[in-house]
């Protein structure tokens, strides 16, 4: 059985969608839907409470916004499913992809996480991975790597049809299919990060436990981009920058961790409309400015 994990931040028309898309697609007895209202008003988590009355999914209540993976670990700890799929909830479904990518996961057991190739709301195709962010990344971008080492980093804009699945260094945390096995193994999400950077916190888990993330190119799915950013776009970004160098400075050595530091530093330098981020990277206890501490 699959457990369908899907945050609701004052995104209740979303959810339901979502929700429509797997009713549509997926083999009914095969699956479980889990909805956490993650946060949000009364009026969002009541039209999703009364949309599910007379059905078999199930409604996690947080009454405060604790972030992408708290919300997400509220769900898993209900979950009955060998396995695991943590959608966005501005995700459709567009044909059964969940049956397909459940028995390639049994039949790899040393797949921990996989994903099917991602379209967005116009039905163009967009990247379903990324490459490792840090100082590579800062300093010639993805598009050159891609194209002087293809080997290594394999192009995000190439049509895969046909291709056979792949592993990458991180797949999109819109759509993770998940054995349990490995989401547990590894211990779930990180809770201490509030937003952005999860994907690649749980690769390099991942990687750790000798388990790969894939993407499997023959089957697809709708994700309509930026739906579920509510968030003033300055304190997004200032997130952003938080999540990666706490997740750098726990998967990296000191002197790596100090170096892309700096580095970050000299590039919000040279663009004084975003100073403002520079005190909370240097705040002797960062997180602390995250938004999740925001009223």
């Amino acid at each position: 059985m699959v457990s369908f994990i899907i945050l609701n931040y004052n995104s209740s028309e979303l959810t339901l969608k979502c929700v429509k898309s797997i009713e549509k697609y997926v083999p009914s007895g095969s699956y479980e839907v889990i909805v956490v209202n993650n946060g949000g008003s009364e009026e969002q988590r009541r039209m999703v409470s009364e949309a599910f009355v007379g059905t078999p999914h199930r409604i996690v209540e947080c009454r405060w916004n604790g972030g992408f993976g708290l919300g997400n670990m509220f769900g898993a700890n209900v979950a009955r499913g060998e396995y695991l799929c943590f959608l966005n909830s501005d995700i459709l479904l567009i044909e059964d992809c969940i049956t397909p990518l459940c028995v390639y996961l049994e039949q790899h057991p040393d797949v921990g996480c996989i994903t099917p190739q991602q379209f967005n709301a116009k039905g163009e195709r967009v990247s379903s991975f990324n490459h490792a962010p840090g100082l590579r990344h800062d300093l010639i971008g993805d598009s050159l790597a891609e194209r002087w080492f293809p080997k290594h980093y394999p192009s995000r804009k190439r049509d895969y049809t046909g291709h056979e699945p792949f592993a990458v260094t991180q797949i999109n945390g819109c759509f993770m299919l998940f054995s349990a096995t490995a989401f547990w193994k590894i211990g779930g999400f990180d809770t201490n990060i509030f937003l952005y950077f999860e994907e690649y916190d749980l690769a390099v888990r991942l990687r750790r436990q000798s388990f790969q993330s894939v993407l499997h190119p023959e089957y697809k799915f709708q994700h309509i981009h930026g739906a579920t950013i509510k968030q003033k776009k300055s304190m997004a970004l200032r997130e952003l920058f938080i999540s990666k160098m706490y997740v750098f400075r726990k998967h990296h050595p000191w002197w790596l961790f100090a170096l892309e530091h700096f580095v970050n530093f000299v590039t919000l330098c040279a663009k004084p409309h975003k100073w403002y981020i520079v005190p909370a990277l240097f705040h002797s206890e960062a997180m602390s400015q995250s938004m999740r501490h925001q009223k």
